[in-house]
């Protein structure tokens, strides 16, 4: 009862990251790898270079938190959300539909420019792997985002633990 608006939503349309898309990403971190840090490094360095992929769900993670603080959102994190392919992203309540995009590029772009900054620092299969680690891991986000401009400018967008369900209310 405490979560309760006077306001019901329908369900105008819900963007799934399923099957399809984990293996397009993997496609993507697969062959961006054997592009570009195979042909320089060996099957070892590129495998131990993997390791670097652990930071980028944190990235993700802390700049969401950063813009749902800049916007004074209410935010909440679910056990589970912390493995879909939005890391943790929730709010308490549906969000509007220009909160939800500027929090997604928010996420996207800081997270591409902190590992070609990151890239800098680290040894070069790791900072290969990074980068097309932050594009492979971005294609969920790039794909709902864009999947945004089909939908009407009132709608109110909810995280939901394997999807975005846009939603317009009644009232």
């Amino acid at each position: 009862m405490k979560e309760q608006t006077i306001y019901s939503y329908k369900l105008l349309a819900r963007f799934r990251w399923r099957w399809p898309g984990l293996l397009l990403q993997l496609g993507v971190l697969l062959a961006g790898l054997s592009i570009f840090a195979l042909p320089a490094f060996g099957v070892w360095q590129v495998l131990s270079s993997l390791s670097v992929l652990v930071v980028l769900p944190v990235v993700h993670y802390l700049l969401f938190r950063f813009s749902v603080y800049a916007a004074q959102e209410q935010a909440k994190t679910s056990p589970d959300g912390l493995f879909s392919v939005w890391w943790g992203a929730g709010t308490r309540y549906p969000v509007s539909l220009s909160f939800y995009r500027q929090a997604e590029l928010t996420v996207t772009l800081g997270s591409l420019l902190l590992s070609t900054l990151l890239f800098a620092w680290f040894p070069v299969s790791y900072g290969i792997t990074l980068l097309v680690g932050a594009v492979a891991f971005s294609i969920p986000r790039l794909s709902a985002l864009l999947f945004t401009y089909r939908q009407p400018g009132h709608c109110r967008v909810r995280y939901e633990p394997g999807s975005i369900a846009f939603l317009q209310t009644d009232g």
